[in-house]
């Protein structure tokens, strides 16, 4: 029985809560914990996650309820060695070697790009066990993970991916693949791309089934003993409906309408198209003026940094919302540029 049935029937059934969380069902009637019976959530949890090993092309899948920031540091602890990280790695990474005690070596510009082969062996040293790169970027910028890949295992080093902004890769032929089937690690945020709720990611592995296990009791100490399983139960949902005919289709008519849009201003040319990096640079404009006045108009983006502007795109967007984007971008521009 999948995770969501579980819930759903739980909270029909009439049963008397005498167990946390003490709302008892009067907030949300599917917010459960943990039974006594042994009925939830073994064996659902379980099928939940080998689906979702599955789906990625993984050997292990671990839901989390702690965000990307618990699959990262429970990567970096479990690696137990000095690393090699992208300089634009996520504070989670830094916070991961802090907490194992462990020291890194920063490479490759600050920027929109991931670190590449060369930057890793650049920092190579005896005490190096573990690279992390993230991939794809903040600005969809996807690293040569493949290369990656077979640099490490001729250097028997531990490879992480951070692909937090990659979820939604693999699930349509217009969209890189995901880097979980090639990394020792990956972490992916499901609630980034895909249909599930905020807080809500996936850690995949590539290990044996023992250093499978050593993996998720790191996970378990940077995690929480009071997971959300309204979380775990979107994660199965997201994945599941990643996988079907109409996201497809849905990245399909997303990929025609964004085309349009590029060839009208100067985008970066990345490698995942739902993503749209403004270089405001190249347009002439400043970028903090042109978001606030895209705010004015009701359109708020995801990220600036003082020269882009980061606009994210999923299967739930379709021509109308690009079509709303387009003319509030054109009205915003008019206005700053005035």
């Amino acid at each position: 029985m999948k995770i969501n049935e579980f819930l759903r029937r739980y909270s029909e059934c009439g049963a008397l809560r005498l167990h946390t969380p003490g709302h008892k069902g009067k907030v949300n009637p599917l917010d459960i914990t943990e039974l006594t019976d042994r009925s939830f959530p073994d064996s659902q949890l379980s099928c939940a996650e080998k689906a979702v090993a599955a789906a990625y092309k993984g050997k292990h899948a671990r839901l989390l309820s702690c965000g990307s920031s618990q699959g990262v540091k429970a990567a970096v602890l479990y690696s137990k060695c000095d690393g090699i990280i992208d300089v634009n790695s996520h504070r989670s990474v830094l916070d991961g070697y802090r907490l194992a005690s462990k020291k890194y070596t920063a490479v490759g510009e600050r920027g929109v790009k991931p670190i590449t082969v060369s930057d890793i062996k650049s920092a190579i040293t005896k005490n190096i066990g573990a690279v992390v790169v993230t991939s794809p970027t903040y600005y969809g910028f996807c690293a040569d993970v493949d290369g990656i890949k077979k640099f490490c295992e001729g250097h028997g080093l531990l490879f992480i991916a951070d692909s937090a902004h990659g979820a939604h890769f693999g699930f349509s032929k217009l969209l890189p693949k995901s880097a979980a089937s090639v990394a020792d690690i990956t972490n992916l945020s499901t609630h980034k791309t895909l249909f599930a709720l905020t807080q809500s990611a996936v850690l995949i592995d590539n290990l044996s089934d023992k250093q499978s296990k050593a993996l998720s009791e790191c996970v378990d100490v940077m995690g929480t003993t009071s997971p959300s399983y309204l979380l775990y139960a979107s994660i199965e949902s997201a994945v599941e409906l990643a996988q079907t005919e109409n996201t497809d289709k849905a990245y399909g008519i997303l990929y025609g309408a964004l085309d349009t849009v590029r060839h009208k201003y100067p985008f970066l040319n990345n490698d995942d198209f739902t993503r749209l990096v403004l270089d405001c640079g190249a347009l002439g404009v400043d970028p903090d003026k042109l978001n606030n006045a895209l705010a004015r108009l009701d359109v708020m983006s995801e990220m600036t940094d003082g020269k882009h502007i980061v606009f994210l795109f999923t299967a739930a967007d379709g021509v109308e919302e690009v079509e709303l984007f387009d003319r509030a971008l054109y009205s915003a521009v008019k206005e700053v540029v005035a």
